[in-house]
């Protein structure tokens, strides 16, 4: 870059105070020619060396801290209170929602050990429940249960494939709520393939009858597994329903003195890299999860020794990432990791051969 193009701490403080000394005057001129300033970094912030960029930062805590106190004693109005947001914005103290979906899409800003190590297993396992989608499918499904039973597994690739990119991103209770909702359709399509009449509620008008026949836990129930799911009511409690295990996650304690307790609650993902660490493997734990569904509903469709050498390379390789990643850290937070070691014993169970035909 030219220097010529380099903008110094001399010529922005320069631009700024030839557009905002009219406001100092008038304070109604203050939004818009703070407006140009901040547009003027936003535009030339490539261009900006170090002590523009500090001088950039000086002023706007400088500037909005002096007319917040200006605006102390002025009658509450519309105006006010307006003026009252935008100098927060400067301050960092407000925010703006197009920021915050404008962040879903950018390139990761922070990277973390379990992504990195994680995201090959992720997307190993999730390729090999594609692959077995794909050789499922070169058979004619025949029916609704089938045709249920089918359109489950393949949302659960959709599901995985959000919860894995909010996860890595920090949005771990999102990412719960996603990985919730893959074992619900993991066990419907189970059902459906076992009991297609079954599809038929879930097709039906009668809504009472699907909210009755078709909870988790009656699907559950009519599977033959117990009623009470561990890892279904671990994603609960930490993503689903406003529940108070969630909120912990996304506040914080900052300040108390006698009477007052000071808390910060977090929009854009959660606080504490820990929970990227476990939200990251309950991705990989479900997508194995997913990939043995996959097999034993489609069992008779595919080459046995391929699909259960599959299994098991999978599976061993995401137990052993899983007790380092998942159950050791939460073991060590006092967290319950029982339905974590119940999902992975059920994992661990389902290697054996006479499971998958001979």
């Amino acid at each position: 870059m030219s220097t010529d193009k380099i903008i110094t701490e001399k010529k922005f403080q320069a631009f700024a105070q030839e557009r905002l000394a009219p406001a100092i005057a008038d304070p109604t001129l203050f939004r818009d020619r703070l407006k140009e300033v901040l547009d003027f970094a936003v535009v030339n912030e490539a261009c900006m060396d170090a002590g523009a960029k500090a001088y950039y930062d000086r002023l706007l805590d400088g500037v909005a801290l002096t007319f917040e106190q200006g605006l102390a004693g002025v009658a509450d109005s519309s105006d006010k209170r307006k003026m009252l947001r935008l100098i927060a914005l400067t301050r960092r103290k407000h925010h703006r929602a197009e920021n915050f979906l404008k962040g879903l899409g950018r390139p990761l800003t922070k990277t973390f050990p379990v992504v990195e190590s994680g995201k090959p297993l992720f997307l190993d396992a999730l390729q090999s429940v594609m692959d077995l989608l794909f050789d499922a499918t070169r058979e004619h499904q025949h029916g609704a249960g089938q045709f249920a039973s089918l359109s489950m597994l393949y949302w659960t690739v959709d599901e995985l494939n959000v919860a894995f990119y909010l996860a890595e991103r920090m949005y771990t209770t999102q990412t719960y709520s996603h990985l919730r909702t893959v074992h619900d359709l993991l066990d419907r399509a189970e059902l459906f393939f076992q009991f297609p009449a079954m599809a038929d509620v879930w097709g039906g008008a009668d809504k009472k009858k699907i909210l009755k026949e078709l909870s988790p836990s009656a699907v559950r129930v009519k599977l033959g597994k117990p009623k009470f799911d561990a890892l279904y009511d671990f994603f609960t409690e930490r993503g689903m329903h406003g529940t108070f295990g969630a909120v912990q996650m996304r506040t914080k304690q900052t300040g108390k003195r006698p009477g007052v307790t000071s808390i910060a609650m977090r929009m854009g993902g959660v606080a504490w890299d820990e929970e990227v660490d476990i939200a990251v493997s309950c991705c990989i734990l479900t997508t194995v999860l997913t990939l043995i569904t996959v097999a034993k509903v489609y069992e008779s469709r595919f080459h046995q020794a391929e699909v259960l050498a599959t299994l098991q390379a999978k599976s061993q390789t995401a137990i052993e990432f899983l007790k380092n990643h998942l159950v050791e850290p939460l073991q060590a937070s006092g967290k319950d990791v029982s339905g974590v070691i119940e999902a992975l014993n059920a994992i661990s169970q389902s290697l054996s051969a006479q499971n998958f035909g001979p």
